[in-house]
């Protein structure tokens, strides 16, 4: 059970909203589920169901996560993003997130059995070598000391503009790992 009331439709804010926050809610729900009769955020979606406790925080963190999870060309290959995602909801034991993810992890060629090797990655047969940058990459970065020469190999394949981006990728995930595990979807 969520430790915050969650708004997974409009009807659900708590209590009567002033009127700058029934067009804030109009705007969410019209935003993310255009043409929608009754709008709602699935169970995947609680934590973004917690965030519309302010509706223009929630549709920014929406417009956020998506780019960051599906616009950013830090990489091609759907995987690597995956990878880099779970890698922080690992760290930051965010079973919520690692659960809502699960779907898009499988879509994009990523095993139950590789999400379960993460911790033993270094030693796993299920890794290939860009994947194993990825997440030595994500770790340091979560860790908060990125070694020099591991910057450089990320840069030399991802590009410098592909290392910023990826590194904002860990971030950003950082931080919904830490929001998630707060307020407990």
């Amino acid at each position: 059970m969520a430790r915050v009331t969650t708004v997974h439709g409009p009807g659900d804010y708590p209590g009567t909203p002033d009127d700058g926050t029934k067009a804030d809610l109009a705007t969410l729900f019209g935003t993310l589920f255009p043409g929608v009769e009754n709008p709602t955020f699935d169970a995947n979606h609680d934590g973004m169901a917690i965030a519309a406790l302010n509706p223009k925080l929630a549709l920014t963190l929406s417009q956020t996560s998506r780019f960051m999870a599906l616009d950013l060309g830090w990489c091609q290959r759907a995987d690597l993003r995956e990878l880099a995602i779970y890698t922080v909801n690992q760290h930051y034991r965010s079973t919520y997130s690692i659960r809502s993810r699960l779907g898009a992890g499988h879509a994009f060629g990523l095993t139950d059995e590789m999400m379960a090797a993460l911790p033993d990655w270094r030693s796993s047969v299920l890794f290939d070598d860009e994947q194993r940058l990825v997440i030595e990459y994500a770790q340091a970065v979560l860790s908060g000391d990125v070694p020099g020469e591991l910057f450089a190999q990320v840069s030399e394949r991802f590009g410098e503009k592909g290392a910023v981006e990826f590194t904002s990728v860990v971030g950003f995930w950082a931080f919904w790992a830490m929001f998630l595990n707060a307020t407990r979807p």
